[in-house]
């Protein structure tokens, strides 16, 4: 069986933290040759303020005293982790393996999200003040499950001590609407999973087998997932509320961040990989002290499930296969239990291409230099048979643009990058970009092999001058490193539904061929692009289908049954600069 997301995860990384038994023991009672026996729990029915009641494990150490919790509340079922509960269990630790509402074995009705806030503070509250507990959580688990962390914290419990979210969304919207796109290929797999209140092996292997290229490619894309026989509610409440209205009020935290320390931890091929950052930059800005001095990201070369050295088509050597679990997890759990501030850095990322970890003081990286990169052509950067540019030197003052038609009939296809969760359906990671890079409707911008090393680390920018025939469109944007052989290999990407340029509250249509001024955020990176590579900047209009199609009629897209082509330019002279903006470490 196929697995996905993050149990998968948790049960290969559990075994590293055996060794670390030892070196960590608990925080009461007698130990049992360097660890506590475990005394286990199965099916504990955990009450809420509304009398609904959840399906909870409970893997705690068989010895007297108070011990500290580990919290762990996911619609992935909760047996999953339950290999990491027992050994966490026996370094000392009360572990709280929690179904939320609504899935599998838990009472009441379940919508993403919806109820999580009230949830987890009440769960957190209970594990609190049971007699075994020292009153002390710490939350834990990726995906979804960091989501729940999030909202959990909303509430503001006292006993909650720290989070340890792991690929992790933001607020929810945002990771529904990509700046204006639509999520589709991973929400109509995850949607259509989840529409069933729990699910087995068997589930997993049929589901791979289905259309699910009709479903991509069904419009209107409301409606697409009943070609499958499925039909969630939450899907179409996802699609009636594009804009972050009162729907995602309460999945939303970002705006008043919680006090509470927090490991972040993400890939940089992880569909949450600018969200699970932007939380980080959120709580050093945002939460007081001493939690704001308490967070700490880490980025590996990884995809949205796994921490090993090869991803996609690339194999990042053995530096990149961090043991997390025992190296950063345990240790982070006992400095919150502690109440005790990092001896270490706060960031720590992999830099690709070099094949090493760095640690730095913040995020962007202090001493970093901001340096732009401005797009060029001659005859035209249509393809990579086109002579399109990047130099840092700014373009002159001729008229200079490029043009091509955007069809959403045959859209540009993705090929990899931050997928999920099925690489069998929506491959993830580095992949060659080679064959994208052939299409006249893909835009290819390229600086000479470079003369010296070239450290990109940090968020990564495109501001596009732009015109189209459409009222409504889409423009992509992916930062690739070419290999002297001419491998082509991503590194992260975007897209900017024009209708949201200025505001996600307020659309506002384009102008019929006007030029406008576009920004789309890559995301981050960090990569070192060596001696005789060349930095690659793709622009086009669609990436699909890890993004639905903009219809280009102006209507809502998600809604629309008609389509019609785009003519797309996008000038680069003195007066309009388009230009790559990435931060460089000397």
């Amino acid at each position: 069986m196929k697995t996905f997301l993050w149990p998968d995860r948790i049960r290969r990384a559990s075994l590293g933290l055996v060794l670390v038994a030892v070196l960590l023991p608990g925080q009461g009672g007698q130990a049992q040759n360097g660890g506590y026996k475990v005394k286990t729990e199965i099916g504990v029915m955990v009450p809420l303020r509304d009398g609904v009641k959840l399906a909870t494990n409970i893997f705690r150490p068989d010895a007297e005293g108070k011990f500290p919790v580990v919290m762990e509340r996911t619609p992935y079922g909760r047996v999953e982790a339950q290999q990491l509960a027992q050994v966490l269990a026996t370094l000392g630790y009360a572990c709280v393996w929690q179904d939320v509402r609504g899935r599998f074995d838990s009472e009441g009705a379940w919508e993403p999200f919806h109820y999580e806030t009230e949830d987890g503070h009440d769960a957190v509250e209970w594990a609190a003040k049971q007699p075994w507990s020292s009153g002390k959580v710490v939350m834990f688990g990726g995906s979804y499950a960091a989501g729940t962390q999030w909202l959990a914290a909303k509430g503001r419990s006292p006993h909650l001590v720290g989070l340890i979210p792991f690929v992790s969304p933001g607020d929810i919207h945002d990771s529904v609407w990509v700046d204006g796109a639509f999520s589709l290929g991973v929400l109509q797999t995850w949607a259509a999973l989840m529409e069933k209140k729990s699910f087995t092996g068997a589930d997993f292997v049929a589901f791979e087998k289905l259309p699910w290229s009709e479903v991509f490619s069904h419009l209107p894309v409301a409606e697409a997932l009943p070609l499958i026989d499925r039909d969630p509610f939450f899907y179409r409440k996802w699609i009636d509320h594009p804009f972050p209205d009162d729907y995602w009020k309460g999945m939303s935290w970002q705006q008043d961040p919680p006090d509470v320390a927090a490991l972040h931890v993400t890939g940089w091929f992880d569909i949450f990989q600018r969200d699970t950052i932007r939380n980080y930059e959120v709580m050093r800005k945002g939460a007081a002290e001493p939690a704001r001095s308490r967070q700490r990201l880490i980025v590996g070369p990884w995809a949205h499930q796994g921490t090993g050295t090869k991803v996609g088509d690339v194999d990042f050597g053995e530096a990149a296969a961090l043991e997390v679990m025992g190296a950063e997890v345990v240790p982070f759990i006992k400095q919150c239990i502690e109440d005790a501030d990092p001896t270490r850095k706060p960031v720590k990322v992999f830099t690709m291409g070099e094949n090493r970890w760095h640690e730095y003081d913040d995020w962007p990286v202090p001493g970093s230099e901001e340096v732009e990169y401005f797009l060029g052509s001659g005859k035209g950067a249509n393809s990579s048979a086109g002579d399109g540019s990047l130099d840092t030197g700014k373009p002159g003052a001729d008229e200079s643009f490029d043009r091509y038609t955007y069809d959403p009939r045959d859209p540009v296809p993705n090929r990899g990058g931050g997928n999920c969760c099925w690489p069998q359906i929506l491959p993830w990671g580095p992949l060659d970009q080679s064959e994208i890079e052939e299409r006249r409707d893909v835009l290819v911008y390229s600086t000479p092999p470079l003369a010296a090393d070239v450290r990109v680390t940090g968020p990564v920018q495109v501001v596009l001058h732009i015109s189209s025939s459409a009222l409504d469109t889409d423009f992509t944007a992916k930062l690739v490193d070419v290999d002297p052989e001419g491998f082509a290999m991503n590194l992260t990407d975007g897209i900017l539904r024009t209708r949201y340029r200025n505001s996600r509250t307020e659309p506002q249509l384009l102008e019929k061929d006007a030029v406008t001024e576009l920004r789309i955020d890559l995301g981050y990176t960090s990569n070192l692009f060596r001696k005789g590579h060349r930095i690659r900047l793709e622009i086009s209009s669609s990436n699909f289908p890890r993004f639905s199609r903009n219809t280009n009629t102006g209507g809502l897209p998600e809604l629309d049954e008609e389509m019609t082509v785009a003519e797309q330019t996008v000038f680069h002279d003195a007066r309009r600069p388009s230009r790559l903006v990435v931060r460089v470490v000397r």
